[in-house]
């Protein structure tokens, strides 16, 4: 095992470093043209699209500044659109385009490829324990 692993947050920055990379190669393989980032906010919208960007923002756990980034690319890439909300003149809603909609299925083996690959010498009963763990840790911080 590599030195900087004997601390368990050196560990985990690199596992997600390698995660993200791997996702990236992914992505770029299948050809989609969009980053892991970018499928996690479209993976939100496939579960409710039509919502305001601070709903989206809690929905994707991404903080507005980010978010208006991605969402900018993301229309720019002609998979969303935004359109007046109907209760705040000073507000918008985000939509799937059919681009991103047609792209749903490759998305999704995306991420099944990628969560295959990362989990694939661990138990049904190690895989349970990492996702409480995960979340422990996220609600941690």
């Amino acid at each position: 095992m590599l030195q900087i692993f004997d601390n368990i947050c050196m560990l985990f920055a690199k596992a997600e470093q390698k995660h993200t990379q791997f996702a990236k190669e992914t992505l770029s393989q299948k050809k989609l043209g969009i980053t892991p980032v970018q499928m996690m906010v479209l993976y939100t919208l496939y579960k409710g699209d039509g919502i305001s960007l601070s709903e989206l923002g809690k929905r994707s756990y991404l903080d507005s500044s980010t978010l208006t980034g991605l969402i900018d690319r993301l229309e720019n890439s002609e998979l969303v659109y935004r359109a007046d909300s109907p209760e705040d003149r000073r507000a918008y809603h985000i939509f799937l385009t059919e681009k991103a909609i047609a792209l749903k299925n490759s998305l999704i083996e995306v991420l099944s490829l990628v969560q295959a690959e990362m989990l694939k010498e661990c138990t049904e009963e190690e895989i349970s324990i990492f996702e409480r763990v995960l979340l422990k840790i996220y609600r941690n911080l």
